[in-house]
Formats: C-alpha cells, sequence, structure tokens
C-alpha cells in the first residue's frame, strides 16, 4: 500500500526487540485514519481475499502498480 502510494509513513519510531541483537529498530508508523479509510477509496480491492493471504503467499495487490498522475495542458 506504501508503494502504491496508498498510504504514507507520518512517523518513525524505535522499538526494542528482545530476539534483536542489534538493539532498537525503527519501525515506521502510519495514520489510524489513514488505514481506515483504504477500503472506501478502493473498492475495487477485495479486502476479504486480502485479509485471508496466508504468511510468505504473495498479495493481489502486489500486482498492482501506482496510478500516473496525468498533467492537464
Amino acid at each position: 500500500m506504501v508503494k502504491l502510494k496508498w498510504i504514507r509513513v507520518v512517523e518513525w519510531a524505535g522499538v526494542q526487540y528482545s530476539t534483536s541483537p542489534a538493539g532498537a529498530l525503527d519501525v515506521p508508523l502510519y495514520r489510524t485514519t489513514d488505514i481506515d479509510a483504504l477500503p472506501d477509496a478502493h473498492p475495487e480491492v477485495d479486502w476479504e481475499e486480502l485479509r485471508r493471504v496466508e504468511k510468505s503467499w504473495r498479495s493481489a495487490l502486489a500486482a498492482l502498480r501506482p496510478k500516473e498522475k496525468t498533467v492537464s495542458v
């Protein structure tokens, strides 16, 4: 969804994972209102199907490409 430019990172936070030998890792944070708005903004997506995608399976979103902005002259 980030690559499709449907959402964007609003902040980064350092998070300490007990299993990480590297210390704190930077994690992207998104606005919940942006996430909640996705189904209405993109009704062409089968959101129920996306929720059923299992770990390590490729999402249908991977086949989508960002829409190019059109410039009017």
